[in-house]
Parts: structure tokens; sequence; C-alpha cells
């Protein structure tokens, strides 16, 4: 069983892809001619989950500890350029997301979990943690004080299948909620995405739709409710994906429907491109399937 699905890279050269693998093949990497396994530095089952770097020698995966996601199953781990190292880190819970403005100041975000890392050591951050508990599912920002981050309340109010969503800042100091959404079988007050990603000094978000941060609000540029996932190089070249393998390219006047392979429905769930390149990653839960286009 193999569940990858985050992608994310350097170059067209430096690509990684990390998710779940039942044979510890949770990470790869693609040098330009082939992939090839990640072995990290853990001696425990483990799925990684996020994926950022700055460089090639400057690369950071999260995750957690597979099927134990709770107390102590925070995974942090770094590629200097020669080998992966795994940082020590307690009393978090399983990991979703990194990002970071600059090498120096990185922050990875999972269930109830909030670190930071200033350049030496990852440590806890205070953060708003509602009673019935919130999953960070993503992050991202556009400078160091201008930071964004979705967490989902673990929902244990009626109706069951109500899902409610807060938007976090941060201005540098400290983290506040300054927006929130929700959905329920029969309403969709849906404000913004739960994928969150910086491209070009544009905020975006995508969650059955694809959002654009401007000002105190967001505005939709897509409306197709199947999408939920997001990439891109630059304002005018931008690639929302999601369900049934829908694609859409923005090239800076409008939108196109790429069809990836005939028959091909599995859904997309992250995308990279240097602006040349591209790369997706999709799953049907059993297998994986890596999308390459230029």
């Amino acid at each position: 069983q193999t569940n990858l699905v985050r992608v994310w890279g350097s170059s067209s050269n430096d690509v990684y892809i990390g998710g779940h693998d039942a044979s510890s093949h949770s990470l790869l990497h693609y040098d330009g001619n082939k992939w090839n396994v990640i072995n990290l530095p853990v001696s425990r089952l483990y799925d990684i989950n996020g994926i950022y770097g700055f460089s090639t020698t400057d690369v950071w995966a999260v995750g957690s500890q597979a099927y134990s996601l709770y107390e102590d199953s925070s995974l942090i781990c770094h590629f200097d350029g020669s080998s992966w190292k795994e940082y020590s880190v307690t009393g978090g819970e399983w990991l979703q997301a990194v990002w970071g403005s600059d090498p120096l100041n990185l922050w990875a975000v999972g269930n109830n979990t909030l670190y930071h890392f200033d350049g030496s050591f990852w440590k806890h951050f205070p953060f708003f943690i509602p009673p019935e508990g919130v999953q960070l599912l993503s992050i991202s920002g556009l400078s160091s004080n201008d930071v964004y981050m979705v967490g989902a309340r673990n929902n244990v109010v009626q109706p069951y299948d109500t899902a409610f969503y807060y938007l976090y800042h941060f201005n540098g100091s400290q983290w506040s909620v300054v927006d929130s959404s929700y959905t329920t079988p029969t309403v969709d007050v849906r404000k913004f995405g739960v994928i969150l990603k910086a491209i070009d000094g544009t905020l975006y978000s995508a969650s059955d739709k694809l959002f654009r941060k401007e000002g105190d609000g967001w505005i939709i540029v897509n409306d197709d409710p199947l999408i939920f996932s997001l990439g891109g190089s630059s304002s005018d070249n931008l690639f929302a994906a999601g369900i049934n393998a829908v694609v859409y390219h923005f090239n800076g006047s409008d939108w196109k429907k790429i069809i990836i392979k005939e028959n091909f429905q599995e859904p997309i769930y992250d995308v990279w491109t240097d602006g040349t390149e591209a790369f997706m990653v999709a799953t049907d839960g059993s297998s994986t399937f890596i999308i390459h286009g230029k």
C-alpha cells in the first residue's frame, strides 16, 4: 500500500514526494532520471505529510510515527545536501505541514501542535486550541511577520459532519484567529480553502474552489467544487487540481482545463512546478501516481 500525497522541489531535477507507505518507502526523490527511496534515519514506521525547502541542500520533511498519531509522534527531519538528520522533539502529535520564510525561521504544524525553528532548535509555540482540539492542516506566508495557517476543529458537536475551520495569522510576535468558516450537509459558508500556498507574493487557498487573498478577505478565482490542491511558479502560471483528476492551468488571462490521460480519474493531492516542468501526485488510497509534464 502506498499513499503519497505531497510534492516539493528545488528544481525539475530535485523533486521529493512523500506520504504513507506500508514498506517505509514514504519519501521518494527524483534526480532528473529516476525515482529513489529515501531511507530516513528513523527506526520506526513513519509517514511524511509535509515537505519544504530552500535549496537542494536545505530540505525539511515532517510527519508522524505511522499508526501512532498522538503523544510524542511528531517527526521532523532535515537534509543538508549530504545526509538526513532527525530532530528530537517531544510532546507533539502528528505533523501535517512545514513552511518557512528563510532557513532560520520555520514552522511545523499538526494536530494540536505548532513548532517553531530558530535556526538551532524546534520549540513549541503557543496558539489558540479550542476545547475540541484542532488539526492544523496547512501553513504558508508572505514574510516572517505575515504567516497564515488553517486548522480544522476536531468536531464533537452534532451534526457530526459539520466542519469548522479557523484561519490563524502570525504578525511577527503572536498567533491569533482572524477568520473562520464552516460547512454542514446543507450549508456551505466556506470563506477560504484548507490548503494554503504563497505564490509570487500572493496567498492562495484551495478546497472546493480556489481562493486568492485580497486585503482582509478572499475572492474566488476558480469555482470548480472539485478543486482541493494547487501549485504555481508565478501569478501567470498556476495549477488547480483535485477530484476525478481535474486539472486547470491559469496563464495570466484565463483558465484551461487539462486532460492528464484518458480514463484517468484519481484525485490529485498536490502540485509543484518551476515554471517549465510540473509534477503532480495522485492516489487512490492503495496506489500512487506521479504525473510529470513539460
